[in-house]
């Protein structure tokens, strides 16, 4: 697994009336949206966009600025410029997630290949044991007071089982040749790390599989995307890597000989994780 926990931080920096009035925040950002499903919201609070609000990953090699919304959290802000060099940041966004999954995908696609390497770093302000995430073939939990760099160029995925919102703090950097320990102002921080809360999952037996795949006989172009978000969030409690869930999206497609339906989900892989051009959309 290649994220990992890159530092550590006194969760008691956390205002909780700065928590709430994330909470309350109604203007959510929706780039992105075919990538979640269920109850995921996502609140840029500073941008290197010149539309102020967007939260679009794009090379504009300039640093990113306050928001409105990120205004209205002086002490997050305060926080952010101490612990990092925020020279690189482009994108800051809050994902605030409920009842919800992220559809695996890889991040960074659209930039293409000889794009500068780019970091992305997670903060969980808030979060609880039903919050998980996913790196290939690993499921994790990011606990509060951990920093950690989420390799999403690879084949990721979050979500919350529970109705309690979950906090994540997302920060992009433009990272070219640095290293991200550089991104880190404060060197002690790196020290005596924790290891990573690694989940341990069921096998999948052949009748789950089974079950799984005679979704086949009700997808439909009304269902594709409920259907999706529960294949979505299946490698979270059984022994399954992220690949498995292309596998079983096209199987089910395939068996399902509804006109269409192959081909919209061979079209929708290949966005989530081979081939996407900046600003590209996909209408599930």
């Amino acid at each position: 697994m290649e994220s990992r926990i890159i530092g550590t931080f006194n969760p008691e920096f956390i205002n909780q009336n700065e928590i709430h009035t994330i909470e309350c925040f109604v203007q959510d950002d929706s780039n992105y949206s075919e990538f979640r499903i269920g109850d995921w919201k996502t609140y840029v609070i500073r941008t290197a966009n010149i539309d102020n609000d967007a939260g679009l990953v794009a090379q504009h090699h300039r640093p990113a600025t306050v928001t409105a919304q990120g205004a209205r959290l002086p002490g997050l802000n305060a926080w952010i410029d101490r612990t990092f060099d925020t020279r690189t940041l482009r994108l800051a966004r809050i994902h605030c997630l409920g009842n919800g999954v992220l559809i695996p995908h890889r991040d960074f696609i659209e930039l293409g290949p000889t794009a500068p390497v780019w970091a992305r770093l997670h903060i969980p302000l808030k979060t609880n044991e039903h919050c998980l995430h996913s790196e290939e073939s690993e499921v994790f939990r990011m606990r509060t007071g951990e920093i950690w760099q989420l390799a999403a160029s690879r084949l990721h995925s979050a979500t919350n089982f529970s109705e309690e919102r979950r906090l994540n703090v997302c920060l992009d950097f433009e990272l070219g040749d640095a290293c991200v320990s550089s991104l880190l102002r404060d060197r002690s921080s790196v020290k005596n790390l924790p290891d990573p809360q690694i989940i341990m999952r069921q096998p999948i037996d052949e009748v789950f599989l089974g079950g799984l795949l005679d979704l086949s006989n009700l997808i439909d172009e009304k269902n594709f995307r409920d259907i999706v978000g529960l294949l979505s969030r299946v490698h979270f409690y059984k022994q399954a890597t992220l690949a498995e869930f292309f596998d079983w999206l096209h199987e089910i497609a395939y068996r399902s000989d509804k006109p269409g339906l192959l081909d919209k989900a061979e079209k929708f892989s290949r966005f989530l994780r081979a081939e996407r051009v900046m600003f590209e959309r996909f209408v599930l």
